[in-house]
């Protein structure tokens, strides 16, 4: 779920799981086979959200971040420290990128990477303070060795200071993801549809479009959004409930890390081109659609089948790739050589499909944010 003011939800406490345990979703996307090759190792990725509680499962996979949070007027000398989460959304996203699904928390994605929690006001009767505390996390996070940045979070405050942040911490050769929102409708996340920012939408086991998902041109991706643990009881426990656009975010992200521990002399162009050209597509053919962008970010493709070219270092991940460098006398072994995506009649038969365009949504809950007049592409 996206956070503008709301805190989350309650829903069914989670029993403590076997650490071998592994949720569909992760072994959909070829989880363990892929940990084999890279499993985030080498990679920071900031987290933009209410902090992150000490829990069992995040042990040595979080490092000391920073909070930006400003205290009360009539407590001036009042700290919060980025390792305290009075909400419980910035714990669960980090659990769903590095935790180790012990303690009834979720197996993450990238399990060695690492989390650098950033502390916004989400949560807090001051969320909308929370923007401005974030165009500040962005640049710390640039500044401080995150490769990538999980936004989330959403709002419309405060976005003449998130877009110019945003636009340094690209300078600095760093991917950012946000979550759409959960409305239900095309009225989408402001900070999505901010130049290079991708934007992610969610989607249950079978791949259809979560009811809530909002959506629109400032899709992008789209990933697993449905049941996993998420903290609750005023983040004392786990629960299973949907995770929507925030969980999706998370996993989005978490996926770009793999790539880039796998690829470390990459950069953020190549990795983002990887992933566009072998997520699974609209499969109606298109290209892309308002509720899936191009689909579901697939880095087993990347990992295990050696897909996608990475191209050029610069310019648009959305352009065709060109050779990265001329060819040289000595061939590539075929096992080794990279080659470009199936065609969209293959895709269709793979796992983890997207419905065509044109999808009806019902709006299922409101943590409604500003509409998106109109998305600029990269």
């Amino acid at each position: 779920m996206i956070v503008a003011v709301v805190a989350v939800s309650a829903g069914t406490v989670v029993p403590a799981a076997a650490d071998t345990d592994l949720p569909e979703y992760l072994t959909k996307m070829r989880a363990p086979e892929m940990w084999k090759v890279a499993d985030g190792t080498g990679i920071t990725v900031a987290v933009i959200d209410s902090g992150v509680k000490d829990v069992a499962g995040l042990k040595g996979r979080v490092l000391p971040g920073v909070s930006f949070m400003e205290p009360p007027i009539n407590q001036p000398e009042k700290t919060y420290p980025a390792h305290d989460d009075f909400d419980g959304h910035g714990t669960s996203m980090t659990a769903a990128i590095v935790g180790d699904g012990s303690g009834g928390g979720p197996h993450g994605l990238a399990p060695g990477a690492k989390v650098m929690p950033i502390r916004t006001s989400i949560g807090t009767p001051m969320a909308f303070a929370a923007i401005a505390e974030a165009a500040k996390g962005v640049r710390y996070a640039a500044d401080n060795g995150a490769k990538i940045i999980n936004l989330s979070i959403g709002g419309w405050w405060s976005l003449d200071k998130i877009g110019p942040a945003v636009e340094y911490a690209q300078s600095k050769g760093v991917l950012v993801f946000v979550a759409m929102g959960n409305d239900g409708s095309k009225s989408s996340n402001p900070i999505a549809d901010l130049p290079g920012v991708f934007g992610v939408g969610a989607v249950d086991i079978n791949g259809e479009p979560l009811p809530s998902s909002s959506a629109g041109a400032s899709t992008d991706f789209a990933s697993f959004g449905g049941k996993a643990p998420i903290r609750c009881k005023e983040n004392t426990a786990w629960c299973m409930r949907d995770g929507g656009t925030s969980l999706a975010t998370s996993l989005a992200s978490a996926s770009a890390a793999l790539v880039w521990s796998a690829h470390p002399d990459w950069t953020s162009t190549q990795v983002a081109r990887v992933l566009l050209q072998t997520a699974g597509a609209p499969v109606d053919g298109a290209k892309r659609n308002d509720w899936v962008g191009y689909g579901i970010p697939r880095p087993s493709k990347v990992l295990l089948d050696r897909a996608g070219d990475p191209g050029t270092p610069d310019g648009d991940p959305l352009a065709a790739p060109a050779p990265a460098k001329a060819p040289t006398p000595s061939p590539v072994p075929a096992s080794t050589a990279p080659h470009r995506t199936d065609s969209a009649a293959a895709e269709s038969r793979l796992a983890w499909q997207w419905p065509a365009l044109g999808i009806s949504v019902a709006v299922i809950f409101g943590l409604g944010i500003a509409l998106i007049l109109k998305r600029r592409r990269r």
